[in-house]
Order: structure tokens, then C-alpha cells, then sequence
């Protein structure tokens, strides 16, 4: 039988700038300083560098990453026990029943009304449909708390997977850069997906 894990320190709802949202399965939550060994843990796994294609020096060892990801993820605390700065337009994705972490995503802005989403999910939370939960809690992120227009999303064409996620979240086929170049050098073929909202809100927790 298992325990549920119980997220301390963790609201259910946005207060001070710092967001939560839950879908069915993960429970998502802004992202902090202390996070991002997490970040580069969550997809520094060869599966995960085929598409991300990160620079060398980003990528943790394998040690290392399954030391992080073995274990449940605090709320957003430093290792002294106080709050640690948030990371802005991030969040982490978290396993409710466990407190593992699952995944990440990443709003980066283009214009005052559009930005890009870009996410990945653990290794062990892969192919289990919970990429369309993290795209769409971006979606959320965006248009429902930080007031963002549109939502765009590029993806290499044979990320069937991921591709197939973002749909799935509600981002539909549309026009952009036909090739994009990652941090690692390679020049790989892109697709693009886009979802535009003609009301978008502000959280009244705030930037």
C-alpha cells in the first residue's frame, strides 16, 4: 500500500508570485534557485539529449541525476530552510502520490503577448501521456496567470512523442522557423505549434 505524499510548505493556491497549478496527475509549482540542479537532473539523460541537445557542461553525470531524482523534491526551500529566489516562468512538476520530481517547463517571452514553452518530463514519468499535462499546465501558466496572448512551441518533427503532447494540451500545426540550432551545435528540422487566447488573465497572486 502506498503513502500519499504530503506536499509541506506546498499551497494549493498562487499567493506572493509564486504559482501552483494541479492537473490529474502531477502538481506543478514554480520554480526556485534551489530547483535547477532538479532542471538539469530531469533531462540530462541521453533519451532527453536527443531532442534537447544541450551544451556539454549543462549535462549532470549519471550518478548524480538519479541521486536527485530518487528522492522527494521540498517546496521551494533552501538547504537552510528558507524561502530560495524563484525562477521566473518556470515550474516544477511534481508526483503528488510520491513527491518525486516528474518534470519541468520553461515560458520564455517573445513579445509582451507571446512566448515560447519548451518542457520535459523524468525519465521514469515518460509514456504515460503526462507530457500533454505538463504542456498544458504551461498553457495555464501563460494565458490564465501571467497574461500572455499566444503560446508557442517548436518541436523536431520526428518527436513523435512530444509532438503528439503538445497537441494533446491544446497548442494546434502552425507557421514558423523550418530549422532551429541547439546549444549543442546541431541544426535540426523544426515544427511549430501554437495556441492564442483572446482573453488572457493575471493571476492575482501577482508577477
Amino acid at each position: 500500500m502506498s503513502v500519499m505524499w504530503r506536499p509541506k510548505g506546498i499551497g494549493r493556491v498562487c499567493s506572493g508570485g509564486r504559482h501552483v497549478i494541479t492537473t490529474p496527475r502531477l502538481l506543478l509549482r514554480s520554480l526556485t534557485m534551489a530547483d535547477i540542479p532538479l532542471t538539469e537532473a530531469l533531462g540530462s539523460d541521453p533519451e532527453a539529449q536527443r531532442w534537447l541537445g544541450w551544451a556539454p557542461e549543462d549535462i549532470m553525470p549519471e550518478d548524480e541525476r538519479d541521486h536527485l531524482l530518487a528522492a522527494p523534491v521540498g517546496a521551494g526551500r533552501s538547504r537552510f530552510g528558507l524561502p530560495s529566489r524563484r525562477v521566473e516562468l518556470g515550474m516544477l512538476a511534481i508526483d503528488p502520490e510520491y513527491g518525486l520530481p516528474a518534470g519541468a517547463f520553461f515560458l520564455t517571452p517573445e513579445s509582451e503577448a507571446r512566448c515560447e514553452l519548451g518542457g520535459y518530463l523524468a525519465p521514469r514519468y515518460r509514456g504515460r501521456g503526462l507530457g500533454a499535462e505538463l504542456f498544458a499546465a504551461g498553457l495555464a501558466l501563460a494565458q490564465q496567470h501571467l497574461h500572455f496572448t499566444e503560446v508557442r512551441a517548436g518541436v523536431e518533427p520526428e518527436n513523435v512523442a512530444c509532438a503528439r503532447s503538445l497537441w494533446r494540451a491544446g497548442l494546434d500545426p502552425a507557421d514558423g522557423p523550418e530549422t532551429h540550432v541547439l546549444q549543442d551545435g546541431r541544426v535540426i528540422p523544426s515544427a511549430w505549434y501554437s495556441d492564442v487566447t483572446p482573453n488572457p488573465v493575471w493571476c492575482p497572486s501577482g508577477w
